[in-house]
C-alpha cells in the first residue's frame, strides 16, 4: 500500500507559493495641498501659481470677513435677547419663529397704531416687500437675458473651438466673480485694459508691422544694388570716415524695434 507522499503528484512536490502583488499605496495630499484645495473652493479666483495676486485675494476676503464679524458682534452686543435667539436658532434649540417668541414675545408685531414701534413695523415690512419685488424682477431680467446671450455665445465658442462650459467657467472665475465680490486685482484691472484697448493695440501692432517690413525691404535693396556705382567700381570707392556714435537716441531705438 502506498503512503501518503508516494501518491502526491510530481506538479504538487515542486509548486512555489504566489508571490502576492504588492499593494499599491495611495499618496496622500500634503497639509500645503488640502490648505490650497480649500482656499481655491473658499476664496474666488485663488490661484496657488499666482502668489501675489493670490495673496492679495486672500487679505481682501480676511478684510472683508472680519469687517462683517465685528458689524454682527456690535449688533448683537447691543440687544443680548438677539444673540440669545440666533444661538438657539443656530444650536436647534427653537425653529426661528418659536426663537423669536421666546426671546421677544407673542405679540412683539403687534405694536399700537400710531406709536414708533409700529412705524417702524410697517416701514421694515414695506422695505421687506420692496426687496422682494427687486430681487424677483432681477432674477427674471437675468434669465431672459441669459436665454437671448446663450446662441451668441455657443456660436462664439464653436468659432473659436471652446467648450461653453469651461469658457463662461473661466469667464466667472477670472473676471465676473472677482467684480461681484468687489475685488479688483492687478489682475482683473490687466484684462479689463486688454478688453478696452484690443483694436488699437492691434492697430499699432500692424503699423509697426509695416514699418519695420518697409525699413527691411530698403536695407534689402541695398544690399542688391549697392549704393548706385557700378559693381567694379563700388569696392574702390573712397569710403567716409563715419562719426563715433555716442548712443542710440529714442528714433534709432524705435527703428531698432
Amino acid at each position: 500500500m502506498k503512503t501518503e507522499e508516494e501518491i502526491k503528484p510530481d506538479n504538487l512536490e515542486n509548486k512555489q507559493p504566489e508571490a502576492t502583488p504588492p499593494v499599491e499605496e495611495t499618496s496622500k495630499p500634503t497639509k500645503r495641498q488640502q490648505l490650497n484645495d480649500l482656499l481655491k473652493s473658499t476664496v474666488d479666483g485663488y490661484d496657488p501659481e499666482d502668489e501675489e495676486g493670490s495673496s492679495e485675494k486672500l487679505m481682501g476676503y480676511i478684510g472683508r470677513n472680519n469687517e462683517q464679524a465685528k458689524k454682527l458682534a456690535d449688533a448683537l452686543s447691543k440687544d443680548p435677547k438677539l444673540a440669545q435667539m440666533l444661538s438657539d436658532i443656530v444650536n436647534g434649540k427653537h425653529n426661528a419663529p418659536a426663537a423669536l417668541v421666546r426671546y421677544f414675545g407673542r405679540d412683539f408685531l403687534s405694536a399700537e397704531e400710531g406709536t414708533p414701534e409700529y412705524e417702524e413695523l410697517a416701514k421694515a415690512e414695506e422695505e421687506r416687500k420692496k426687496e422682494v419685488e427687486a430681487t424677483e424682477a432681477s432674477r427674471k431680467e437675468y434669465d431672459e437675458n441669459i436665454e437671448k446671450s446663450m446662441p451668441e455665445v455657443e456660436a462664439f465658442c464653436k468659432e473659436k473651438g471652446y467648450s461653453v462650459d469651461d469658457f463662461l467657467g473661466k469667464l466667472w472665475d477670472s473676471l465676473v466673480g472677482p467684480i461681484f465680490s468687489g475685488i479688483y486685482s492687478r489682475e482683473t484691472c490687466e484684462l479689463i485694459n486688454r478688453a478696452f484697448n484690443y483694436d488699437k493695440d492691434v492697430e499699432d501692432a500692424m503699423k509697426a508691422g509695416e514699418t519695420k517690413g518697409r525699413n527691411t525691404n530698403i536695407q534689402k535693396l541695398k544690399e542688391e544694388r549697392g549704393d548706385g556705382l557700378p559693381k567694379g567700381l563700388q569696392d574702390q570707392s573712397i569710403s567716409k570716415p563715419s562719426k563715433k556714435k555716442t548712443g542710440n537716441s529714442m528714433i534709432d531705438l524705435a527703428r531698432m524695434a
